[in-house]
């Protein structure tokens, strides 16, 4: 099992489950946030080696305003953006910490391949 966690970031339980499931099967640890706002809880008490964050959520502080915060913030963390509400020329505009974006509905086999890739390559430079 690898000691990489995930941290799945989307309001949808059944997505949010889902995509669990997936990387579980793959070795990958996972914890879930159902808002932007119990992400950037979680975000400030623990490290994650990767973030799947979805854009449109509700709450006080959305999936595109807490990619901003993180990066303004200075976290060193890569995300991939998974999201059924982002198209080619929005996902060109994303900050330097998206490394991927994937579009809903989610397959399974590309959203290993996106964080394998992520994950091995070491974007950031950190062991």
């Amino acid at each position: 099992m690898s000691d990489q966690t995930i941290l799945i970031v989307e309001d949808e339980p059944a997505i949010r489950q889902l995509i669990a499931r997936i990387l579980e099967t793959d070795g990958y640890q996972s914890e879930q946030a159902e808002s932007a706002d119990a992400a950037l809880e979680l975000l400030r008490e623990r490290r994650y080696d990767l973030i799947l964050l979805d854009l449109h959520m509700p709450g006080d502080l959305d999936g595109e305003e807490f990619l901003f915060l993180v990066r303004d913030e200075g976290e060193n963390v890569p995300i991939i953006i998974v999201s059924g509400w982002v198209d080619d020329e929005a996902a060109i505009h994303q900050p330097d910490c998206v490394y991927a974006v994937i579009k809903k509905p989610i397959q399974s086999q590309l959203l290993l391949t996106r964080v394998r890739e992520v994950l091995s390559n070491d974007p950031l430079g950190e062991q």
